[in-house]
Protein backbone atom coordinates (compact mmCIF):
# COMPACT_ATOMS: atom_id res chain seq x y z
CA UNK A 1 0.00 0.00 0.00
CA UNK A 2 1.49 3.37 -0.73
CA UNK A 3 -1.12 6.02 -0.68
CA UNK A 4 -2.24 7.12 2.60
CA UNK A 5 -4.59 5.59 4.93
CA UNK A 6 -8.49 5.99 4.82
CA UNK A 7 -8.53 8.46 7.87
CA UNK A 8 -11.91 8.98 7.36
CA UNK A 9 -13.31 5.08 7.53
CA UNK A 10 -10.95 4.59 10.40
CA UNK A 11 -12.37 7.38 12.67
CA UNK A 12 -16.03 5.84 11.90
CA UNK A 13 -14.93 2.60 12.99
CA UNK A 14 -13.48 3.56 16.35
CA UNK A 15 -15.88 6.54 17.13
CA UNK A 16 -13.39 9.02 16.68
CA UNK A 17 -14.72 12.97 15.33
CA UNK A 18 -13.66 13.31 11.55
CA UNK A 19 -9.83 14.02 10.96
CA UNK A 20 -8.93 17.42 9.89
CA UNK A 21 -5.36 16.62 8.83
CA UNK A 22 -2.73 13.95 9.21
CA UNK A 23 1.59 14.19 8.84
CA UNK A 24 3.09 11.33 7.65
CA UNK A 25 5.97 10.52 9.93
CA UNK A 26 9.03 10.31 8.70
CA UNK A 27 10.40 7.16 11.49
CA UNK A 28 9.66 3.70 11.78
CA UNK A 29 11.65 1.03 8.90
CA UNK A 30 8.72 -1.90 8.72
CA UNK A 31 5.37 0.05 9.79
CA UNK A 32 3.97 3.31 8.62
CA UNK A 33 2.79 5.87 11.21
CA UNK A 34 0.90 9.05 10.68
CA UNK A 35 0.13 11.53 13.08
CA UNK A 36 -3.92 12.64 13.01
CA UNK A 37 -5.87 15.75 14.29
CA UNK A 38 -9.62 14.62 14.90
CA UNK A 39 -12.70 17.27 14.73
CA UNK A 40 -12.21 18.23 18.50
CA UNK A 41 -8.29 18.80 18.40
CA UNK A 42 -7.38 15.85 20.18
CA UNK A 43 -4.16 14.07 18.14
CA UNK A 44 -3.56 10.33 17.56
CA UNK A 45 -1.13 7.94 15.75
CA UNK A 46 -2.22 5.70 13.31
CA UNK A 47 -0.18 2.48 12.43
CA UNK A 48 -0.45 0.75 9.03
CA UNK A 49 0.54 -2.86 10.07
CA UNK A 50 2.91 -4.62 7.86
CA UNK A 51 5.31 -7.00 9.70
CA UNK A 52 2.58 -8.11 12.11
CA UNK A 53 -0.66 -10.38 11.95
CA UNK A 54 -3.41 -8.48 13.63
CA UNK A 55 -3.71 -11.74 16.12
CA UNK A 56 -0.63 -10.83 17.43
CA UNK A 57 -1.07 -7.04 17.75
CA UNK A 58 -4.72 -8.04 19.75
CA UNK A 59 -2.10 -10.15 21.94
CA UNK A 60 0.21 -7.20 22.55
CA UNK A 61 -2.29 -4.94 23.03
CA UNK A 62 -3.60 -7.08 25.77
CA UNK A 63 -0.74 -7.40 27.57
CA UNK A 64 -0.42 -3.48 27.25
CA UNK A 65 -2.74 -3.10 29.76
CA UNK A 66 -1.18 -5.29 31.87
CA UNK A 67 2.36 -3.71 31.77
CA UNK A 68 0.03 -1.06 32.78
CA UNK A 69 -0.71 -2.11 35.74
CA UNK A 70 3.14 -2.29 36.74
CA UNK A 71 3.62 1.25 36.28
CA UNK A 72 5.32 0.71 32.59
CA UNK A 73 4.50 3.98 30.62
CA UNK A 74 2.47 2.42 27.83
CA UNK A 75 -0.10 3.83 25.32
CA UNK A 76 -3.20 1.83 25.24
CA UNK A 77 -4.87 1.68 21.74
CA UNK A 78 -8.12 3.28 20.90
CA UNK A 79 -10.81 0.11 20.78
CA UNK A 80 -14.21 0.25 18.54
CA UNK A 81 -17.55 -0.33 19.94
CA UNK A 82 -16.88 -4.14 20.42
CA UNK A 83 -13.55 -3.66 21.84
CA UNK A 84 -11.69 -4.54 18.75
CA UNK A 85 -8.20 -2.44 18.14
CA UNK A 86 -6.96 -3.72 15.29
CA UNK A 87 -9.29 -2.82 11.91
CA UNK A 88 -8.80 -4.16 8.53
CA UNK A 89 -9.69 -1.17 5.86
CA UNK A 90 -9.27 -2.45 2.12
CA UNK A 91 -6.79 -5.43 3.05
CA UNK A 92 -4.85 -3.41 5.05
CA UNK A 93 -5.03 -4.07 9.24
CA UNK A 94 -4.52 -0.36 11.00
CA UNK A 95 -4.41 0.67 14.70
CA UNK A 96 -5.01 3.99 16.32
CA UNK A 97 -3.73 5.15 19.89
CA UNK A 98 -3.46 8.27 21.36
CA UNK A 99 -1.01 10.60 20.87
CA UNK A 100 1.89 11.22 23.30
CA UNK A 101 3.81 14.90 23.07
CA UNK A 102 7.68 14.37 23.72
CA UNK A 103 10.45 13.93 22.01
CA UNK A 104 12.29 10.77 20.88
CA UNK A 105 15.58 12.04 22.24
CA UNK A 106 19.27 10.54 20.72
CA UNK A 107 21.81 9.43 23.28
CA UNK A 108 23.85 12.21 22.92
CA UNK A 109 21.18 14.41 24.69
CA UNK A 110 20.99 12.34 27.54
CA UNK A 111 22.83 13.49 30.77
CA UNK A 112 23.98 11.12 33.23
CA UNK A 113 20.37 11.31 35.59
CA UNK A 114 18.33 10.87 32.33
CA UNK A 115 20.46 7.43 31.12
CA UNK A 116 19.99 6.33 34.96
CA UNK A 117 16.21 6.91 34.72
CA UNK A 118 16.64 4.97 30.99
CA UNK A 119 18.43 1.87 32.69
CA UNK A 120 15.81 1.91 35.64
CA UNK A 121 13.44 1.93 33.39
CA UNK A 122 14.41 -0.97 30.81
CA UNK A 123 15.06 -2.89 34.38
CA UNK A 124 11.58 -2.38 34.96
CA UNK A 125 9.79 -3.78 32.15
CA UNK A 126 11.94 -6.52 32.18
CA UNK A 127 10.84 -7.15 35.49
CA UNK A 128 7.08 -6.77 34.75
CA UNK A 129 7.23 -8.93 32.03
CA UNK A 130 9.25 -11.63 34.20
CA UNK A 131 5.86 -11.36 36.33
CA UNK A 132 3.45 -10.93 33.45
CA UNK A 133 4.78 -13.91 31.61
CA UNK A 134 3.32 -13.20 28.71
CA UNK A 135 1.41 -15.80 26.17
CA UNK A 136 2.61 -15.11 23.37
CA UNK A 137 3.85 -17.06 20.28
CA UNK A 138 7.25 -16.44 19.73
CA UNK A 139 10.12 -17.94 17.69
CA UNK A 140 13.16 -19.32 19.78
CA UNK A 141 16.26 -16.56 19.10
CA UNK A 142 18.28 -18.56 16.24
CA UNK A 143 21.60 -19.10 17.18
CA UNK A 144 24.57 -16.79 15.65
CA UNK A 145 25.75 -17.85 12.83
CA UNK A 146 29.07 -19.79 12.84
CA UNK A 147 32.64 -19.05 12.00
CA UNK A 148 32.45 -21.38 8.48
CA UNK A 149 28.63 -19.74 7.98
CA UNK A 150 29.47 -16.07 8.75
CA UNK A 151 32.54 -16.88 6.28
CA UNK A 152 30.01 -17.90 3.92
CA UNK A 153 27.76 -15.13 3.71
CA UNK A 154 30.96 -12.63 3.86
CA UNK A 155 32.11 -14.93 0.44
CA UNK A 156 28.52 -14.29 -0.90
CA UNK A 157 27.86 -10.46 -0.50
CA UNK A 158 31.08 -9.89 -1.92
CA UNK A 159 30.70 -12.14 -5.33
CA UNK A 160 27.38 -10.20 -5.70
CA UNK A 161 29.26 -6.64 -5.37
CA UNK A 162 31.48 -7.85 -7.95
CA UNK A 163 28.81 -8.63 -10.41
CA UNK A 164 27.29 -5.73 -10.36
CA UNK A 165 27.92 -3.91 -13.75
CA UNK A 166 27.82 -0.02 -11.75
CA UNK A 167 28.83 -0.81 -7.96
CA UNK A 168 27.62 2.29 -6.01
CA UNK A 169 29.16 4.05 -2.83
CA UNK A 170 26.87 1.70 -0.76
CA UNK A 171 28.68 -1.12 -2.61
CA UNK A 172 32.07 0.02 -2.03
CA UNK A 173 31.79 0.70 1.60
CA UNK A 174 30.03 -2.56 2.29
CA UNK A 175 33.11 -4.38 0.18
CA UNK A 176 35.67 -2.42 2.21
CA UNK A 177 33.84 -3.98 4.91
CA UNK A 178 33.62 -7.34 4.42
CA UNK A 179 37.03 -7.62 3.38
CA UNK A 180 38.01 -6.58 6.68
CA UNK A 181 35.59 -8.90 8.28
CA UNK A 182 37.12 -11.35 5.80
CA UNK A 183 40.30 -11.04 7.72
CA UNK A 184 39.15 -10.82 11.28
CA UNK A 185 37.24 -13.98 10.83
CA UNK A 186 40.28 -15.71 10.66
CA UNK A 187 41.46 -15.22 14.19
CA UNK A 188 37.82 -14.67 15.92
CA UNK A 189 36.03 -17.78 17.75
CA UNK A 190 32.35 -17.88 18.44
CA UNK A 191 31.06 -18.00 21.78
CA UNK A 192 30.61 -21.14 23.19
CA UNK A 193 29.39 -22.73 26.48
CA UNK A 194 26.03 -22.91 28.32
CA UNK A 195 23.56 -20.12 26.42
CA UNK A 196 22.77 -17.60 29.13
CA UNK A 197 19.28 -17.51 30.58
CA UNK A 198 16.25 -16.33 28.47
CA UNK A 199 13.54 -14.01 29.63
CA UNK A 200 10.76 -11.93 28.03
CA UNK A 201 12.36 -8.55 26.58
CA UNK A 202 10.78 -5.68 24.32
CA UNK A 203 12.85 -6.41 21.45
CA UNK A 204 12.92 -3.07 20.24
CA UNK A 205 14.12 -0.77 23.12
CA UNK A 206 15.74 2.58 21.33
CA UNK A 207 15.06 6.06 20.82
CA UNK A 208 12.39 6.16 18.71
CA UNK A 209 10.22 4.00 20.65
CA UNK A 210 10.96 6.22 23.15
CA UNK A 211 9.14 9.50 24.09
CA UNK A 212 10.30 12.21 26.57
CA UNK A 213 8.90 15.15 28.47
CA UNK A 214 10.64 17.14 31.29
CA UNK A 215 13.58 14.55 31.44
CA UNK A 216 11.36 11.61 32.21
CA UNK A 217 10.20 8.51 29.80
CA UNK A 218 6.32 9.08 29.86
CA UNK A 219 5.92 6.46 26.65
CA UNK A 220 7.50 3.02 25.66
CA UNK A 221 5.85 2.55 22.15
CA UNK A 222 6.06 -0.26 19.98
CA UNK A 223 5.94 -3.66 21.61
CA UNK A 224 5.08 -5.89 18.85
CA UNK A 225 8.53 -7.12 18.87
CA UNK A 226 8.28 -8.79 22.52
CA UNK A 227 10.67 -11.95 22.40
CA UNK A 228 12.56 -14.09 24.62
CA UNK A 229 16.15 -13.72 25.06
CA UNK A 230 19.04 -12.85 27.74
CA UNK A 231 17.54 -9.30 28.89
CA UNK A 232 21.35 -8.26 29.12
CA UNK A 233 21.35 -8.79 25.79
CA UNK A 234 18.46 -6.44 25.22
CA UNK A 235 20.64 -3.85 27.62
CA UNK A 236 23.41 -4.06 25.60
CA UNK A 237 21.88 -3.63 22.31
CA UNK A 238 19.83 -0.06 23.64
CA UNK A 239 23.70 1.13 24.57
CA UNK A 240 24.93 0.64 21.01
CA UNK A 241 22.24 2.11 19.62
CA UNK A 242 21.69 5.15 21.75
CA UNK A 243 24.96 6.11 22.35
CA UNK A 244 27.36 5.69 18.92
CA UNK A 245 27.91 8.60 16.93
CA UNK A 246 28.08 8.97 13.39
CA UNK A 247 31.60 7.73 13.37
CA UNK A 248 30.80 4.82 14.96
CA UNK A 249 32.60 6.06 18.88
CA UNK A 250 30.53 4.75 21.30
CA UNK A 251 29.92 6.97 24.63
CA UNK A 252 31.16 4.84 27.35
CA UNK A 253 30.44 7.16 30.44
CA UNK A 254 27.14 7.55 29.61
CA UNK A 255 26.93 3.68 28.58
CA UNK A 256 28.04 3.09 32.10
CA UNK A 257 25.38 5.37 33.50
CA UNK A 258 22.43 3.70 31.68
CA UNK A 259 24.57 -0.07 33.18
CA UNK A 260 24.32 1.03 36.41
CA UNK A 261 20.66 2.27 36.71
CA UNK A 262 19.24 -0.70 34.75
CA UNK A 263 21.55 -2.87 37.44
CA UNK A 264 19.71 -1.00 40.40
CA UNK A 265 16.73 -2.34 39.68
CA UNK A 266 17.96 -5.68 38.17
CA UNK A 267 21.44 -6.54 39.88
CA UNK A 268 23.55 -9.19 37.70
CA UNK A 269 26.65 -11.29 38.06
CA UNK A 270 29.57 -9.44 36.51
CA UNK A 271 30.89 -12.53 34.81
CA UNK A 272 27.52 -13.22 33.28
CA UNK A 273 27.51 -9.57 31.99
CA UNK A 274 31.25 -9.88 30.19
CA UNK A 275 30.18 -13.26 28.44
CA UNK A 276 27.35 -11.19 27.49
CA UNK A 277 29.54 -8.90 25.62
CA UNK A 278 31.34 -11.44 23.80
CA UNK A 279 28.45 -13.14 22.57
CA UNK A 280 26.90 -9.50 21.31
CA UNK A 281 29.68 -8.72 19.74
CA UNK A 282 29.99 -11.86 17.54
CA UNK A 283 26.00 -11.42 17.31
CA UNK A 284 26.96 -7.99 15.79
CA UNK A 285 29.69 -9.10 13.96
CA UNK A 286 27.90 -11.71 12.01
CA UNK A 287 24.43 -10.07 11.52
CA UNK A 288 24.20 -9.47 8.10
CA UNK A 289 20.40 -8.57 7.91
CA UNK A 290 20.79 -5.32 5.81
CA UNK A 291 22.92 -7.20 3.22
CA UNK A 292 20.34 -9.50 2.65
CA UNK A 293 18.01 -6.93 2.03
CA UNK A 294 19.89 -5.42 -0.14
CA UNK A 295 21.55 -7.92 -2.26
CA UNK A 296 19.05 -10.75 -1.63
CA UNK A 297 16.00 -9.44 -1.64
CA UNK A 298 16.89 -5.98 -3.60
CA UNK A 299 15.42 -4.24 -0.77
CA UNK A 300 17.77 -0.62 -0.33
CA UNK A 301 15.28 1.02 2.19
CA UNK A 302 18.02 -0.11 5.08
CA UNK A 303 21.36 0.58 3.44
CA UNK A 304 21.92 3.23 6.29
CA UNK A 305 21.12 1.14 8.82
CA UNK A 306 24.24 -1.12 7.48
CA UNK A 307 26.67 1.77 7.69
CA UNK A 308 25.82 2.85 10.91
CA UNK A 309 25.89 -0.72 12.21
CA UNK A 310 29.51 -1.16 10.21
CA UNK A 311 31.40 2.27 11.87
CA UNK A 312 29.83 0.79 15.18
CA UNK A 313 31.59 -2.68 14.80
CA UNK A 314 35.09 -1.34 13.60
CA UNK A 315 35.05 1.03 16.81
CA UNK A 316 33.42 -1.49 19.43
CA UNK A 317 36.35 -3.64 17.94
CA UNK A 318 39.23 -1.28 18.02
CA UNK A 319 38.33 -0.72 21.68
CA UNK A 320 36.31 -4.20 23.16
CA UNK A 321 38.19 -4.05 26.56
CA UNK A 322 36.99 -0.56 27.55
CA UNK A 323 33.23 -1.48 25.62
CA UNK A 324 33.36 -4.73 27.98
CA UNK A 325 34.60 -2.54 31.08
CA UNK A 326 31.36 -0.25 30.39
CA UNK A 327 28.69 -2.55 29.92
CA UNK A 328 29.69 -4.65 32.43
Amino acid sequence: MTSDPPLAELCRVFGLPAPRSSMRLAHGMMNRNWRMTTGDDREYAVKELRDAQPDQVRSQHALLRRLAGHGIPVVAPVADAAGETVVRLAGVAFTVTPWVDGEHLPGARLDAAACDRLGRLLGRAHAALAAIGPNLPVAAPADPLSRAAAGERIEHYLAAIAARPLPDLVDRVAADDLRWQRELLATEVRPVGEQPEQGWTHGDFHQFNLVWRDGVVVALLDWDRVRRQPPGAELIRACLLHFADADGRLDLARIAAVVRGYRTVRPGDGGLAADLVRRAWWQWFTDFWPLNLRYDDGDTSCDHQFVANERTLRWWTAHRPEVSDALS
